[in-house]
């Protein structure tokens, strides 16, 4: 009780009415609510947009709409807001194929190699759903061909396992690395084997891989 007395009256000696809405223990502590909204205000998480709903630049890209992703980003938006599962919208339009999306983001600054929650960056999205030219275009603005996610799996190694024959075929013919291993042990090649995705295996076979 001492305590609280000599910071109620170092709070009046400030002249800082306390807001008469705030808890008990912020009333009677100031320091502490200070350290409160200072580590609310440090902590990740997601952008203050994203804390009462989708931001609407990740809604925008994820129905592939150029007119509204467009209105956002003149609007203000950061192109690397984060939506659930820390996707981000280039993640999204990469995932769609929507060109017209990536390009604009790209424009505007979205980095290129943010991953969500999983460990995929917009390169691995492109790749899973077999989006050639999303991923030539990504890989023009930098990206990192053999970065590889939580489970260790590159573009290529989505690619293969899913039968994706353009997508395998563009990262392959950008460089990408087959030797790399996810953490089962497994292959680019090994993948397509294991789901029998002879097309695949056809096509490392004609670059000289096998295995």
């Amino acid at each position: 009780m001492l305590g609280a007395a000599r910071t109620s009256k170092l709070w009046d000696e400030w002249d800082c009415t306390p807001v008469p809405k705030l808890p008990a223990y912020c009333r009677c502590c100031p320091a502490l609510f200070l350290l409160l909204v200072v580590t609310f205000c440090l902590s990740p998480g997601p952008a203050p947009a994203q804390l009462f709903g989708t931001a609407p630049l990740i809604d925008a890209a994820e129905r592939g709409d150029i007119a509204d992703t467009r209105k956002a980003l003149l609007g203000g938006a950061s192109p690397n807001v984060r939506g659930q599962k820390r996707y981000t919208a280039l993640m999204l339009a990469a995932a769609r194929g929507a060109m017209d999306i990536v390009e604009l983001l790209l424009a505007r600054g979205a980095l290129v190699d943010l991953a969500e929650s999983e460990g995929n960056t917009a390169l691995i999205h492109a790749a899973l759903n077999d989006h050639d030219a999303v991923i030539a275009l990504l890989l023009a603005a930098g990206a990192a061909i053999d970065r590889s996610n939580k489970q260790g799996e590159t573009a290529l190694m989505r690619a293969a396992g899913e039968g994706n024959n353009f997508a395998v075929a563009e990262l392959l013919a950008a460089g990408a690395d087959p030797s790399l291993t996810d953490f089962t042990g497994r292959t680019a090649y090994d993948r397509a084997v294991e789901n029998r995705r002879n097309q695949i295996t056809a096509i490392f076979r004609k670059a000289g891989i096998n295995h």
